[in-house]
C-alpha cells in the first residue's frame, strides 16, 4: 500500500530514490535518447560518422517523391490484412486445446505448441526459404510429383514478382503461433465451468457456446494481438531480408519500410534518410495504435 512521505522527511529516503531513478536514466540513455538523436538526424545529410552536414527539410522533401516508400507502406497494409487472417487458426487451435477433457493431453499439447518457441526464428525462416528452393525445395518436389510441372521444370518462388508476395505471406502455414495460443488459451481458462454448464442446459452446442460465450469473453487477448501484430508488422523487416535480401526482391516487389532504413542508412550511407524513414514508421505505428484503440473495444 502506498504511503506519503512529508517534504521534510524525504532525504531520508534518498537510497529509495537512487534505486528508482537507476532503471529511468538507463531507459533515457539507451531508449529515449537515441530517439531524440534520430529526430534531429532527420534534418542532416549524415553518414553516420563523420559527415554531417544541415540541409534543413531535404530529407522529408525526398521523403514525399520517393515511391518505393510509398510502395513498402502498401506491402506492409497487405502483410497486415494477412496476418489478421492468420490470427483465426490460433483462436481455433486454443479453443479445442482448451477443450481436451484428458489434463494430461492437454499439457502434453502445450509443451508441443511451447518448444517451437526455443527455436530461434532465423532457423524457422531459412527452413521455409529452402522449401521455396527451386531446384531441391519441397514444394517444387512437391508439384513434379503431382505431376504439375515437369521433371526438369522448376517455379522460381521468390524470384517471381506474381509469386514473392503470396509466398512470403504462406511462409510459416498453418499459422497456429505458440504465443498467440497461449494468450488465448490463458483467457478461455479464465470462464467460469458454470457459465459453460448453463449454457449446455440451455441447449448450446459447440458453435453456439463459442460464438456467445468464448470469443466475447477473450476479445482482451484478441485485441492485445491485434495490436502487437500491428505494431511488430509495420516495423518488421527481417523475414524479407532473410528471404530475399535488401532488395526486396525482384523490382522491389517485397520491400517493407524497415528494410529500406537498413539500405538507405547502412548500405548506401544515407542514415538522415534512414532516420526520416524511421520517423514515418514511428507516426505510421502510432497512428495505427490510435485507430486500433478507438475502433477495437472490448464490451465489458
Amino acid at each position: 500500500m502506498p504511503v506519503e512521505i512529508p517534504l521534510r522527511k524525504i532525504p531520508h529516503y534518498w537510497n529509495v530514490y537512487l534505486l528508482a531513478a537507476t532503471p529511468l536514466l538507463l531507459i533515457v540513455l539507451f531508449n529515449y535518447y537515441p530517439i531524440y538523436n534520430g529526430i534531429v538526424h532527420i534534418f542532416y545529410r549524415w553518414d553516420g560518422d563523420q559527415l554531417e552536414e544541415f540541409i534543413g527539410f531535404g530529407n522529408i522533401v525526398r521523403l514525399l517523391h520517393d515511391r518505393t516508400l510509398l510502395h513498402s507502406f502498401g506491402v506492409v497494409l497487405l502483410f497486415v490484412a494477412a496476418n489478421l487472417i492468420k490470427m483465426i487458426p490460433a483462436i481455433f487451435a486454443a479453443v479445442i486445446l482448451h477443450h481436451l477433457l484428458n489434463r494430461q493431453w492437454q499439457y502434453l499439447y502445450r509443451i508441443c505448441f511451447i518448444l517451437p518457441m526455443i527455436v530461434p526464428s532465423v532457423v524457422k525462416i531459412l527452413l521455409w526459404k529452402y522449401f521455396y528452393e527451386p531446384n531441391s525445395g519441397l514444394f517444387n518436389a512437391v508439384l513434379r510429383g503431382l505431376g504439375a510441372i515437369g521433371p526438369e521444370e522448376s517455379v522460381a518462388f521468390l524470384s517471381d514478382p506474381k509469386l514473392l508476395l503470396p509466398s512470403l505471406i504462406f511462409q510459416d502455414f498453418p499459422w497456429v503461433g505458440a504465443f498467440g495460443v497461449l494468450i488465448y488459451l490463458a483467457g478461455l481458462q479464465n470462464i467460469s465451468r458454470e457459465i459453460y454448464e448453463s449454457a449446455r442446459l440451455d441447449g448450446a452446442g459447440p458453435w453456439r457456446i463459442f460464438y456467445h460465450i468464448e470469443l466475447p469473453l477473450i476479445t482482451t487477448q484478441i485485441r492485445i494481438n491485434f495490436a502487437l501484430m500491428i505494431i511488430s508488422t509495420i516495423r518488421g523487416w527481417e523475414n524479407v531480408y532473410l528471404f530475399v535480401g535488401e532488395g526486396g526482391g525482384p523490382e522491389s516487389v517485397a520491400a517493407v519500410p524497415g528494410l529500406l532504413i537498413f539500405r538507405e542508412a547502412f548500405s548506401r550511407g544515407y542514415f538522415g534518410y534512414g532516420c526520416a524513414i524511421g520517423f514515418v514508421i514511428f507516426i505510421v505505428t502510432l497512428l495505427a495504435t490510435a485507430l486500433n484503440n478507438k475502433f477495437v473495444r472490448v464490451k465489458r
